[in-house]
């Protein structure tokens, strides 16, 4: 039996603090209503209902919380014998990244409890609150405190674990919508999941929360950086800054990003976190060239299967995984014969990626990287994208020096790769002060020096690789493997655009206009950016075009359910996922006028390819 005065001294705190008590409910004065609420948890600690009412008065810190949950077997007794309402006492809570919650009852104590320890840095106890049965009965809340939990404590894969299967269930709730989307998205960039994580946070990151949608154009501009979008990712920034609202020094990592053009995301494995020597602590994580020491045989597993996946997720193809197996198998080969003593050809891993713009040179890069780490051939899956312009400087011993620190971060690792797209880049222009050639003759004699484990694949159109093995006499003895990426078939663009626009949530009702624009541009022309008249769709960028093709299609679609008073809260969802055929007409025509209009790129029907222009 609860103490009558005990139960007064609720009913009038919940008064003051504007509850509805007795049917009636006062102008709140929370100062009041703290008072009564401290003197009621002095005299009564053992009732939960009074921290409740403590916390909800204005002071929800670890330590009311912490006496809330000691005495959560208490919850709602107070409640019950007072004339009080049952959300008397809810109050906000912060859960520790983008949202805040309300708490009511036990459940609620304890979400908010394990949200408190986890922001104090105690993750193992705030884990330890979430059992089965609340994740069952709370799954969306319980589960987002939990989520948090893991992303505070740099556990990413338990992020994406905790999170994918729950971010459709919150599609009613748009900020916590948007923060799962966000946090999904951050955990894919962080174990460099590069295109799922910028899919995610570029199609869903947007929302009302201002630091949430900041965060999604940062971490999505980053990752477009190393998708080789440098355009993408720079208006993404730009976005990111103009964002109102946001704290400061959010505003100036965003500054840095845009100014700073290596800043980037460091980027781990879901192995690699498991094999902390402290579960909850970030620290203890191994580096990768202890990584890939302490694990061996496990992690070379992991990349193959990596590699693997990526490689199914390509669109036709089927030659160049081939030709992918065949170089595994080659120099796995070489491998076991010098570790026999027997002689071995071909010992040099440098490569030579032959094909146009937008057929996933940098993906199948990074591809044999894995999988020949994955058959202990290069020491590690380190990755290093390079161009022109992280190698070649303007000042004398500047381009040595770029050369030197790019190879140095390979080196240091263990060794890996170092990928440069558009080599023939690096050749001489014909300038008296152009460094490109100092460059490959540094590149040369790194090659040579660190064959053992440091792979140089260079990339580039087939003739564009001629002319940059042409162009310095070790070059060709350096680079004796070669892969040639075709360009897609009309089918396969067709397939793209539709995985693409899927992974966005929309729906092609018609494929006929792509697969007119595509059969048309099939059979035309356009200047390349340097003078050279090549196949229209090349110019254009292959499987690029279907992603831009894809935004303005969306945007096509949005405006006409805008303009047509179909944006309502009654909206179907096949209205508002169905890309239509004029949608996707109107998507080609902006397309081709955009690249006509900002670069230059003027489509000729007929044409014959493969010349120069006049």
């Amino acid at each position: 039996m609860i103490d009558h005065d005990a139960v007064e001294l609720f009913a009038s705190s919940c008064a003051a603090l504007g509850a509805e008590v007795y049917g009636r409910r006062q102008v709140a004065d929370k100062q009041q209503a703290r008072v009564g609420f401290q003197r009621l948890t002095t005299q009564h600690p053992e009732l939960c209902d009074g921290w409740l009412g403590l916390a909800a008065s204005g002071a929800p810190d670890r330590g009311i919380l912490e006496k809330a949950y000691a005495s959560i077997d208490t919850a709602g007794e107070l409640i019950a014998a007072a004339d009080v309402t049952a959300d008397a006492v809810d109050f906000p809570f912060d859960t520790g990244l983008y949202i805040t919650l309300y708490a009511r009852g036990a459940d609620g104590v304890i979400m908010a409890c394990a949200a408190a320890r986890s922001m104090a840095g105690d993750y193992e106890g705030a884990r330890a609150l979430l059992d089965d049965r609340l994740l069952s009965t709370q799954r969306l809340y319980a589960s987002w405190v939990l989520a948090v939990i893991y992303f505070r404590a740099k556990r990413w894969h338990d992020v994406r674990r905790t999170l994918d299967p729950l971010l459709s269930q919150a599609s009613n709730d748009p900020y916590l919508h948007q923060a799962m989307a966000v946090a999904l998205g951050q955990a894919s960039a962080y174990l460099g999941l590069w295109e799922p994580a910028f899919d995610q946070l570029s199609s869903q990151g947007r929302g009302p929360i201002a630091a949430a949608s900041a965060e999604a154009l940062l971490t999505a501009a980053l990752c477009a950086r190393v998708l080789g979008r440098p355009d993408t990712a720079t208006a993404l920034l730009n976005e990111a800054y103009g964002v109102p609202g946001i704290a400061e020094n959010l505003r100036t990592t965003i500054g840095t990003a845009l100014s700073d053009q290596g800043y980037g995301i460091h980027a781990t494995t879901a192995a690699r976190i498991d094999a902390r020597t402290s579960y909850w602590d970030p620290a203890t994580e191994p580096g990768e060239r202890d990584f890939v020491r302490q694990l061996g045989a496990a992690r070379r597993e992991e990349l193959s299967a990596e590699a693997d996946a990526e490689l199914a997720e390509f669109v036709g193809m089927t030659d160049v995984k081939e030709q992918i197996d065949r170089l595994e198998s080659s120099v796995r080969a070489g491998k076991a014969r010098e570790a026999r003593g027997l002689p071995n050809r071909n010992k040099s891993l440098h490569l030579l990626l032959k094909g146009p713009p937008g057929t996933g040179k940098t993906t199948i890069a990074r591809v044999i990287a894995k999988k020949l780490a994955a058959a202990d051939v290069l020491p590690s899956d380190t990755f290093v994208e390079a161009g022109r312009a992280d190698l070649v400087d303007q000042v004398i011993g500047g381009s040595e020096r770029k050369v030197r620190e790019i190879l140095d971060r390979i080196l240091d690792s263990g060794g890996g790769v170092l990928f440069i797209d558009e080599a023939y880049a690096l050749t001489s222009s014909g300038s008296e002060n152009d460094y490109g050639p100092l460059v490959i003759a540094e590149l040369i004699r790194a090659m040579t020096n660190h064959a053992d484990k440091l792979m140089v694949i260079a990339a580039g159109y087939p003739d564009d690789m001629q002319a940059f093995l042409e162009s310095n006499d070790g070059l060709r003895s350096r680079f004796t493997r070669s892969i040639v990426l075709p360009a897609y078939t009309v089918d396969e663009l067709i397939e793209i655009t539709i995985r693409k626009a899927a992974k966005g949530g929309s729906i092609i009702e018609d494929t006929e206009p792509l697969r007119q624009a595509y059969t048309d541009l099939s059979r035309s022309t356009a200047l390349d950016k340097r003078g050279r008249r090549r196949p229209a769709l090349d110019v254009l960028g292959n499987a690029r075009l279907a992603d831009n093709l894809i935004g303005f299609a969306e945007e096509e679609r949005d405006h006409r359910l805008d303009v047509t008073g179909k944006l309502g809260p009654d909206a179907s969802e096949e209205d508002l996922q169905t890309i239509t055929a004029d949608d996707l007409v109107a998507a080609v025509n902006r397309e081709l006028d955009r690249a006509y209009r900002e670069e230059q790129i003027e489509v000729s029907r007929g044409a014959s390819a493969g010349g120069a222009s006049s």
